[in-house]
């Protein structure tokens, strides 16, 4: 009984941060938009995709109650995930937060992801703690 209670406590452990939230919808509708002109893009989208739909998809997703709200691969989930979390620790004055095309913000998000990538224990504790409720794949960590 106390390790089911112990596994839900670790589990409602995610609560999402609207401001990384806002940040994750700013860079994927700038991806959105790019694959609407015809241009590369990183995410995959249903056919029917609309800006609003998809909207609601991934604040659905980043609450932490529907894992399966966005259909995206595994791989795109943890690079969404990524990006929530630079944004997650990004100051409030982070100029990604007025615009994500001002190459301050590019400087300050390469910051992060590469503590990311160094498998930042912050980072690790975050993905750790969201995998289940954003039905992220098991994290694989950095080979030192």
């Amino acid at each position: 009984m106390l390790w089911c209670v112990i596994v839900n406590a670790h589990a409602q452990s995610f609560a999402a941060n609207a401001r990384a939230v806002r940040f994750v919808t700013a860079v994927v509708m700038d991806d959105f938009h790019t694959a609407q002109a015809g241009g590369g893009y990183v995410f995959s989208y249903e056919k029917q995709e609309t800006e609003a739909t998809l909207t609601a998809k991934l604040e659905r997703w980043l609450s932490g109650t529907a894992p399966d709200a966005i259909h995206m691969e595994p791989a795109e989930k943890q690079t969404l995930f990524s990006f929530y979390w630079a944004a997650s620790m990004m100051p409030a004055n982070s100029p990604c937060f007025d615009s994500i095309a001002q190459a301050a913000c590019s400087d300050e998000l390469a910051k992060w992801m590469a503590r990311e990538l160094a498998d930042d224990p912050r980072f690790i504790r975050a993905y750790e703690s969201a995998a289940k409720p954003l039905g992220l794949p098991p994290l694989v960590r950095n080979a030192r």
